[in-house]
């Protein structure tokens, strides 16, 4: 019997409390991939990183799209793409900040994902950090970078990222 704030043991060879089938005796079973999963709030502009485990980290945030730009994220759930690191400009007042960028399958957007630079350095409007205009990326801390890095290299990859409450303008 599991105490209070710990959850129950589920037995080897199961999956949600039922038994997971083989494919017969010759068959290993596909083992179960943990994964991380993203979630930005346009209302108020935080990124959450949700990892496998349970653990919660918040971050500022802001998907604040120039004007020549594709414009902000619609809302809704966009795949894992890749990650491209930036190692000419690789520091927090850098265009993508000191650890790349994490790049999502958005629909009519090539290479628009997470990442953070621009820490001291401001925009047209004088706007810097996190509300720094993009080309329609969400930016973010490095902190926060690093923590989507730190998940993916514990073997526990991002996945996905939901967008919700992201207003056009």
């Amino acid at each position: 019997m599991a105490r209070a704030n710990e959850l129950p043991r589920i037995p080897e060879g199961w999956l949600d409390g039922a038994p997971v089938e083989s494919g017969g005796a010759d068959s290993n079973p596909a083992p179960v991939q943990l994964a991380s999963a993203l979630d930005y709030d346009g209302a108020t502009r935080q990124l959450t990183l949700t990892r496998s485990d349970g653990r919660v980290q918040q971050f500022p945030a802001n998907n604040n799209a120039q004007r020549n730009s594709r414009g902000k994220w619609e809302d809704g759930t966009f795949q894992y793409g890749y990650h491209k690191d930036h190692p000419d400009d690789d520091s927090p007042d850098g265009a993508y900040g000191s650890y790349g960028i994490h790049v999502f399958q958005v629909p009519g957007a090539e290479g628009v994902g997470v990442h953070s630079g621009r820490e001291n350095v401001p925009d047209q409007l004088g706007r810097s950090g996190v509300d720094h205009a993009t080309k329609g990326c969400i930016r973010t801390t490095d902190e926060g970078v690093a923590a989507i890095n730190g998940a993916i290299s514990a073997g526990d990859p991002v996945t996905h990222i939901t967008v919700r409450n992201n207003r056009q303008e």
